[in-house]
């Protein structure tokens, strides 16, 4: 594979992940009540921050991308979310839960400034690399709740947080391996 093809690879399974990750949450916390002894309406509130990271985390995120480097950024951003939802699905505390959907919210704000930027450096038919990566995330929007209501059915819902967190950690270190690293994007 080429490595403009293998960058737009990569660059469209960020944008699946990234919605992946921030829609694990929703479905998994109808498992969680048990270990918290909450109930939903009492978990539900401890994803705000993690909504509200990842929204205005994009601004910093964009800036230092345009600063440093499109494709590090990419990466800090499969290692980063992979690490936030691993620490997810390992935390003992409602406070803590809150803590780590912040920190993934905070991570997964990387993909759209940094993502788009890098397809829109890399693609030679801009419109199609568009259209496909849309189709990407929304197959991360679709299949969140399918997947997370597997994984908590099957193996609890911290496993919905872990295996997936895995998974962006394996992306972004096979990334690192075939991506080559750009120069410093300009301003």
């Amino acid at each position: 594979m080429a490595p403009q093809s293998r960058t737009l690879a990569f660059i469209n399974l960020a944008h699946l992940l990234d919605h992946l990750l921030m829609l694990v949450f929703p479905t998994a916390v109808l498992g969680m009540g048990p270990a918290f002894g909450l109930d939903f309406a009492e978990l539900l509130p401890l994803a705000t921050g993690g909504f509200i990271a990842f929204g205005a985390g994009s601004l910093p995120a964009g800036w230092l991308a345009d600063r440093w480097n499109r494709r590090d950024m990419l990466a800090v951003f499969f290692l980063g979310s992979g690490l936030a939802a691993i620490l997810t699905g390992l935390v003992q505390s409602p406070w803590q839960l809150a803590g780590a959907l912040t920190l993934l919210g905070l991570f997964a704000a990387i993909y759209h400034p940094v993502g788009t930027a890098l397809l829109v450096d890399t693609a030679p038919r801009l419109g199609r690399a568009i259209g496909l990566n849309g189709v990407w995330g929304n197959v991360g929007v679709a299949g969140a709740a399918l997947l997370t209501g597997t994984m908590v059915e099957l193996a609890g819902w911290r496993a919905a947080f872990i295996l997936p967190g895995l998974a962006a950690i394996a992306a972004g270190l096979a990334f690192l391996l075939l991506v080559p690293r750009q120069p410093a994007a300009g301003r």
